[in-house]
């Protein structure tokens, strides 16, 4: 599909529905004009790429996607491969890759997928056509303030479902927590690796001197670099609660191992004198007292009331509860009977 917007220098606006009507546009040196392939085939993208005199370098990159956000200078344009996050779904980060050229005279715009950012810069110029009046340049400038102001609700939103899986973490450990805490690490750093290099071109096209950009537009420029920044200290940010998340969950997950080691301390700790007990008493020698019946019965009550009276000086020590020790037989027999 193409977008096609064109800027005649009499003012007046055009809207070509395909490349056979720029024929006069290209032959007026005051006309201004968008040109927009969406989802074309590699045929239509060599005739664009032909019309234009582009190099055969940018219509290799045109062609072969999954190019990184950078910036390269040719002798008659500026080539410049932008990414526009679009969501998040199913765990991955969904973006849109769009290959600009910036011409003396036009702006050319490549993408497989239709893009919420060109669609808006699309109608604003069909509303207000002074956006073409001020050069193809500041087009760009549109397009790409459109595109990065699209990043900070998805980082918001990123952000958001940080902090609740930090606090869902802290109330209960699950082993899902720690997949989720991986994939939002996988996020970030997929956030990371685009808004960086992204940053860069636009510190380029704001502090390099290229002719095609006017020096006014430069300045606008330095906004969305400025804002870029900001993303990246964003992301940053994430990262480190990332990894301060997956630090909590495994000191999380550590402490409630050693609760549980200490409990089946205590009671093997309880079991071994009883253990001392039974094996002492169950030695078959005559001389042993179990003749008669009242040192039997003093027996069974030592062996039944040392584990308890051990329990109660552990439960005092505070060795079974997360609270701190317990210094009252009052607060003793309380914590007891709530635990009945």
């Amino acid at each position: 599909m193409w977008h096609i917007v064109v800027r005649r220098g009499d003012g007046t606006l055009e809207t070509p529905g395909d490349l056979g009507g720029l024929r006069d546009a290209l032959q007026d040196p005051q006309a201004v004009l968008w040109v927009d392939a969406e989802g074309e085939s590699c045929e239509s993208i060599e005739a664009l790429a032909a019309r234009f005199e582009l190099h055969p370098v940018t219509l290799d990159d045109f062609i072969n996607r999954n190019q990184r956000p950078k910036v390269e200078e040719f002798d008659q344009y500026i080539f410049l491969v932008i990414h526009a996050l679009r969501a998040i779904q199913d765990d991955e980060l969904q973006t849109d890759e769009i290959h600009a050229v910036l011409k003396k005279n036009c702006l050319l715009t490549v993408h497989t997928q239709p893009s919420e950012a060109i669609r808006r810069v699309v109608e604003r110029c069909a509303t207000d056509p002074r956006l073409l009046q001020q050069g193809p340049s500041f087009l760009l400038y549109q397009l790409s303030d459109t595109i990065v102001d699209a990043y900070f609700p998805i980082l918001d939103g990123v952000g958001d479902e940080i902090d609740a899986l930090e606090d869902a973490v802290v109330e209960s450990p699950a082993r899902s927590r720690m997949r989720r805490i991986f994939e939002m690490k996988r996020v970030v750093v997929h956030l990371r690796r685009i808004v960086s290099p992204q940053r860069e071109v636009y510190n380029a096209l704001s502090r390099r001197d290229y002719p095609l950009i006017d020096a006014r537009t430069a300045v606008y420029f330095r906004d969305v670099h400025d804002h870029l920044v900001r993303a990246y200290e964003m992301i940053d940010s994430y990262r480190d609660l990332v990894a301060n998340t997956l630090d909590a969950y495994l000191a999380a997950t550590s402490n409630r191992l050693g609760q549980v080691m200490k409990q089946l301390t205590v009671i093997a700790t309880i079991f071994m004198p009883l253990s001392f007990l039974t094996g002492f008493f169950g030695m078959n020698f005559a001389t042993l007292p179990f003749d008669r019946i009242w040192l039997f019965v003093l027996a069974l009550c030592i062996m039944a009331g040392l584990p308890l009276l051990m329990l109660l000086y552990f439960v005092r020590r505070g060795w079974l509860t997360d609270d701190r020790r317990i210094t009252s037989w009052a607060r003793l027999w309380a914590w007891l009977f709530r635990h009945r």
